[in-house]
Order: C-alpha cells, then structure tokens, then sequence
C-alpha cells in the first residue's frame, strides 16, 4: 500500500512540476549489487558479438519512466537515467555474461574477427514501474549461430513488486531483475544451446 501511495504522489508531483521552479535532478545508473555469486558455466570456446541492446523508442531519452495499466506514460523531470538505458543495458548485460560464461570470448565495441562468429541480439519492450508498485521487464532475445542459423529465439516476461519507496529502490529492482530473471536465463540457455551444437 505504500509503494502505491508513493506513486500516486509522484504522480501529482508530475502534474505540479510546470507550475513550480525547476527542482534539483538525481542521477541513476543500473548497477550489479552481486549479492549473489555467479556460478560460471562450461562452454566450448566460441566467440560471440553481443549487439547493442535495443530498447523501445519511448525507453530512449534520460528520463526514468512509469507506466499507468491504460498506457499513459509519465517520464520524471528529476529523476533521469545517468546516460541513457540502452548502453547500460548492454554494458551490465555483457559484464553478466563474461561472468557467466568465461569461455566465450563476447564482442560488442570491439574489432570484430575477419571471418563469421556467433551472434547475441536482445530487444527490450518494457523497462520500467507501474503504479501498481511493481516492475516491469519484457522483451525478447534471439542467438544467431556463425552460419546465420537461428539457435535460439525466446522472449522474456518479469513483473517483481517494490519493497521500498523512491527511485533508488526502483532503479536496482530493474537492475536485479534483469540480471537474475533475464541474463542469468538466458546465459544458462545459451550455455546448453553450445554445448548441443558441440556434441
């Protein structure tokens, strides 16, 4: 109940922004809490070029965003994304999976190799609370072997509730969902997926 009393509040802070001087803005990055190791998991050694995570157009500016469950969308003036979400994403997504997956070599800004590797492409089509007090994660991801076959294609779907109040708590509920409902997943599918095409 409070977590919906403090969207509702946000909400009319929203509404009164217009109307008032500018308020000072805060700054979020996603951040991996490792509260968890990760268990790293045998693979043959592949290369893989993971593209830039992809995120819906009303997900691209700096502002951090909630979502009513009739589809009105309200982005904070204050609270913003340090850099935009697409970036971060695919940098706590890359750093997830080198974890994960040591014995994959993972290119994202790098030089590629001159011959064909295997490919990583994720979409985004919900990052952000409702005002229901939960968060909301969906998408999808497909892995693209070196011979451009289709290993894999599987789509995502994470709703998880807040525990506290404020944009903090908010920002590392997106960032622990994703790592642990999203990546860890799919690095684990990844995994038997390679495994399969060795043997």
């Amino acid at each position: 109940m409070r977590i919906r009393v403090w969207f509702y509040g946000v909400m009319m802070s929203l509404l009164t922004a217009c109307a008032s001087q500018t308020p000072p803005s805060y700054e979020y990055l996603l951040i991996d809490q490792m509260d968890q190791a990760v268990e790293a998991k045998q693979t043959p050694k592949v290369q893989v070029q993971m593209m830039p995570v992809e995120v819906a157009n009303y997900l691209g500016g700096n502002e951090i965003v909630l979502v009513t469950n009739t589809g009105s969308v309200h982005r904070s003036q204050s609270h913003l994304w340090a850099e935009p979400l697409a970036p971060q994403l695919t940098r706590l997504t890359q750093q997830r999976l080198e974890d994960a997956l040591p014995q994959v070599s993972w290119f994202a800004r790098q030089r590629l190799p001159s011959y064909a590797i295997a490919q990583l492409n994720i979409e985004v089509d919900r990052f952000y609370a409702d005002l229901q007090g939960k968060v909301q994660i969906t998408g999808r991801w497909q892995f693209i072997s070196a011979q451009g076959q289709i290993i894999r294609t599987q789509v995502f779907d994470v709703s998880d509730a807040l525990r506290a109040d404020g944009y903090g708590p908010l920002t590392q509920t997106l960032a622990k969902n994703w790592l642990h409902k999203v990546i860890d997943p799919m690095a684990e599918q990844i995994a038997i997926d390679l495994n399969k095409e060795e043997g």
